[in-house]
């Protein structure tokens, strides 16, 4: 009986143990609103590294530009590894997933990079922003997820507000408007092959190994001719790697005090961000078109957000 007593009381000390473990390990916490903050400020300085990139690819080779940031992000990249558990976290588990990972970040970041050198920002990203739509459509091909009403609704609002931004029965219509909304396409294919595969690899690994490819790529663009840059352009190129590291932190950082469903709206901000910045920067107006299918794709967004709210619960 004695030593029943003691096993009994030595498991629950046991248990006691690992639930203070458990505790410890989950650093989460509920404070919604300093998770929306967070998401806002994200995303702005996402966007600011956006219009940061813009100052230099307006002058200056996109090749060099993506090149000299990817090095100040890489940096910044390493500084993150040394502090959150050294080279374990570049650990590789699938060649294969880290490979199409890096070439599907490779053509959207210089595409992407060649439609702000050509478009405002802000109708560059208000294009980018359909990329929910095709991950959506997407899922239901290869994921084989089924398509509500709601959600279907929603992808042909948010299509059609693309297409009056695209505008292309107007005489003033680019094929360069394309660049972004292929971008936005891209980055759909590369979502669902991270979501499908991303079990064994860290957020960290995956980042690094495809900012190394951009780099890497985009120092093969020397020979078609690099120009000198003064301390301004480095400076420039030096504040968009800040806030794009900075931006990725935030989010991150953010699904800490909130959960993903409640945040994710919050991305829509970027347009925000991007009218903004385009109109102190380059005196950027949309025109009333461009204002209502901006409207009618963040409101598809949230709907299609709505959609996969409900279906989790």
């Amino acid at each position: 009986m004695r030593d029943g007593g003691r096993a009994n009381k030595f498991a629950s000390c046991e248990d006691n143990g690992e639930q203070t473990i458990l505790k410890m390990a989950d650093s989460r916490e509920h404070r919604p609103l300093r998770g929306i903050a967070l998401s806002v400020f994200g995303i702005g300085c996402i966007t600011f590294n956006d219009s940061m990139m813009k100052l230099v690819v307006n002058d200056h080779p996109i090749g060099q530009a993506i090149f000299i940031r990817g090095v100040f992000v890489l940096l910044l990249i390493t500084l993150l590894v040394c502090r959150k558990g050294g080279l374990r976290r570049l650990q590789i588990h699938s060649m294969r997933l880290q490979i199409w990972s890096a070439i599907l970040l490779v053509c959207p970041i210089f595409l992407f990079m060649f439609a702000l050198s050509q478009l405002p920002l802000s109708i560059a990203t208000i294009i980018f922003f359909t990329n929910p739509l095709f991950v959506c459509l997407f899922a239901s091909i290869w994921l084989s997820e089924r398509i509500t009403l709601l959600l279907g609704s929603a992808v042909v609002l948010g299509f059609f507000g693309a297409a009056l931004v695209l505008n292309p029965t107007s005489s003033a219509f680019e094929w360069v408007l394309l660049a972004p909304l292929t971008v936005a396409l891209l980055s759909a294919v590369r979502e669902l092959l991270l979501r499908q595969a991303m079990a064994g690899e860290t957020a960290v690994s995956t980042l690094f190994y495809a900012t190394l490819a951009v780099t890497v790529v985009a120092s093969c663009t020397f020979p078609l001719g690099w120009v000198s840059m003064d301390g301004q352009v480095y400076g420039l190129l030096a504040l968009a790697a800040c806030g794009f590291g900075l931006g990725i932190y935030s989010m991150t950082e953010a699904l800490r005090f909130a959960p993903a469903s409640l945040v994710a709206p919050y991305k829509y901000t970027a347009i925000v961000w991007a009218l903004l910045l385009g109109y102190l920067f380059w005196g950027e107006a949309p025109t009333p078109i461009v204002w209502l299918g901006t409207a009618f794709i963040i409101t598809s967004g949230v709907a299609v957000l709505y959609d996969q709210r409900m279906r989790t619960r």
